[in-house]
């Protein structure tokens, strides 16, 4: 097999079935590729929908809720493929896209990781590569509200980049047999990051691509006040500077992290008081928590506590994961 398609969906069918839709095409290119769906425990019948209109696509009926990183985990595990290429459920991809991917890493032997560029379905450009978050870097991006410096993801040439999001990211399993799969202590956020970074650290590289397109939607749960992501967002920044930087060198990233959220939240809480429709009633505020869980502690209860719950509630005991367990790796 030269790709397997690894998709995580949870409570997604709307999406998943427009992602398929616009995946079907690929399977007649020269590639031979695998479509795998790993269903996160889904409850609005999406196992239903991709089973009746895509027969092609493989299933992972899981019955318990896990984390980003652990679920494209048990995908790559149960496959073969030589790339992997992880896709969000709201994602499109666009015909051919996967010829060029693989075309780019076939020739390029050293690319552990290569990302298409990201655009919202309006056609906006989205940002989807950046240095890595380092002091430095996070010092930068405090002077620039990071609009300066960090953002990797613009352009139209393919480049070496630090890291690129997880929503559409073709990876080499040869490098991920170098270093390792995604670190399960991460239940979702910066596991990307810290992929990127141990790829870097033995000499694989990531590139962007920007001449292959993804239309990417970003979650709708971006768009309310979720104070649970946010607390979880957090808790992974934390430990990935805890993981990868000194004490004193992980603090002073997320007080600078912070500090270009709380220079947000001032500047959009004065806008939207003048009137201004740049940004909705609730986006000053989601700046200020972002602050506070940069500054402080970034306690739960976030996602992973709400995963926990349901799989107490209705996962059967013997699938259960022990998400405390995946906190301390």
């Amino acid at each position: 097999m030269d790709v397997t398609v690894s998709i995580v969906n949870h409570s997604a069918r709307d999406a998943l079935v427009a992602l398929l839709d616009s995946l079907a095409a690929e399977l007649d290119g020269p590639l031979d590729v695998e479509a795998v769906v790993l269903d996160n425990a889904s409850d609005d019948g999406s196992l239903e929908a991709v089973r009746e209109r895509f027969p092609w696509a493989r299933v992972i009926a899981q019955t318990h809720r896990a984390g980003f990183g652990a679920n494209h985990n048990r995908v790559i595990r149960e496959t073969s493929g030589r790339y992997v290429y992880l896709l969000s459920p709201d994602a499109r991809v666009e015909p051919g896209s996967l010829v060029r991917l693989g075309a780019y890493m076939d020739t390029n032997p050293r690319v552990g990781a290569v990302a298409p560029r990201l655009r919202y379905p309006d056609g906006r450009a989205q940002p989807s590569a950046w240095r890595f978050p380092t002091p430095a870097t996070a010092l930068l991006g405090t002077f620039t509200l990071s609009r300066l410096g960090v953002d990797q993801s613009g352009g139209g040439d393919p480049r070496r980049v630090d890291w690129a999001m997880g929503a559409a990211l073709l990876l080499r399993r040869a490098a991920l047999d170098d270093v390792g799969l995604f670190d399960e202590g991460f239940f979702l956020y910066s596991e990307e990051t810290d992929l990127c970074l141990r790829l870097a650290q033995a000499g694989w590289e990531t590139h962007f691509l920007p001449a292959v397109t993804v239309v990417h939607a970003a979650s709708s749960l971006r768009g309310d006040f979720p104070r649970e992501r946010i607390a979880e967002e957090w808790r992974s920044r934390h430990r990935y500077w805890r993981k990868h930087h000194s004490p004193a060198g992980a603090r002073l990233a997320a007080l600078a992290t912070g500090a270009q959220y709380a220079a947000r939240a001032g500047v959009a809480g004065a806008l939207v008081r003048l009137g201004s429709r740049r940004f909705d009633a609730s986006f000053p505020e989601r700046m200020r928590e972002h602050a506070r869980r940069a500054f402080g502690r970034a306690d739960g209860p976030g996602l992973r506590e709400l995963a926990e719950r349901w799989n107490e509630k209705h996962a059967p005991q013997s699938s259960r994961p022990s998400v405390r367990e995946s906190i301390a790796r």
